[in-house]
């Protein structure tokens, strides 16, 4: 289940994931990624909470599907901020960063702990 938190900039869209992630939600973030662009925004920052995701809930197809379009916009991703409380999901952001993050275009990938999730609000609202 998506739910949308307050708090972001303009320039940016923050979420929750609670339970599981699917089609249903991919959809929504795209939509509300492409209002961004649509707006004039360049560059869309994202703020992704994960504490209550549980990924065995969650369908393949929509992580495929976010997969692709990540690819397709990356022209017009910017910080990527995840909230966690996982070792984990900490070492996969980290290992997804190598390959994400471009500091020309002031893009980047960046995992966050639950206690810290004003300071990735900040982060993104840059």
């Amino acid at each position: 289940m998506l739910k949308i938190l307050d708090g972001a900039s303009d320039k940016a869209i923050a979420v929750e994931l609670i339970d599981g992630y699917e089609v249903e939600d991919e959809k929504a973030i795209e939509k509300l990624f492409e209002e961004k662009v649509a707006n004039g925004h360049e560059k869309v920052n994202l703020l992704i909470k994960t504490d209550r995701l549980d990924f065995s809930k969650s369908s393949w197809k929509a992580m495929w599907k976010d997969g692709k379009f990540s690819i397709k916009q990356m022209k017009h991703c910017g910080r990527i901020a995840i909230i966690g409380h996982s070792k984990l999901e900490e070492f996969l952001v980290k290992a997804n960063n190598t390959f994400f993050e471009n500091k020309k275009k002031d893009r980047a990938e960046k995992y966050f702990d639950i206690a810290d999730i004003d300071k990735a609000m900040g982060w993104v609202n840059e």
